[in-house]
């Protein structure tokens, strides 16, 4: 049993669950060759976004995004921190947000997102990227 794509998956589900519950339709592409886990559509207008979960126990480094010069406008990186002994976190960082904390020339896609990028960007959450895609904002 490889625990990493476990853990991987069970993040991507948790992930719909909380959408969903929120509103998203929310969409499993058959294949993740592309780095997209998920695709979340808009109401207004055909609009939907694709969206990578990285799972993190405790608050190492995000590694195995996607490459910040292939994302486009609607590329949308939800990064779900698993605790054990406290409650789950979930950010949201749009595609310019990534590009932004990138590591230039990392090889495994590095993202730097420590406790200064946590705290900037705290409001970035599962309720409130809900709340945007289903009043129909550019999330871009």
């Amino acid at each position: 049993m490889n625990k990493r794509i476990r853990s991987g998956k069970s993040s991507e589900l948790i992930v719909t669950g909380e959408l969903i519950r929120h509103g998203v339709d929310v969409y499993l592409p058959c294949v993740d060759d592309q780095a997209i886990d998920l695709l979340l559509r808009a109401p207004a207008g055909v609009r939907y976004y694709e969206v990578q979960v990285k799972s993190i126990k405790g608050y190492n480094s995000i590694v195995g995004v996607k490459n910040a010069e292939d994302l486009r406008g609607n590329y949308i990186l939800i990064v779900h921190y698993r605790h054990d002994s406290k409650p789950d976190e979930f950010f949201y960082l749009t595609h310019k947000q990534i590009a932004h904390h990138h590591l230039k020339g990392s090889g495994w896609g590095d993202l730097v997102f420590n406790k200064p990028e946590r705290e900037r960007y705290a409001e970035q959450n599962l309720a409130d990227l809900a709340k945007r895609i289903l009043n129909g904002e550019d999330i871009s």
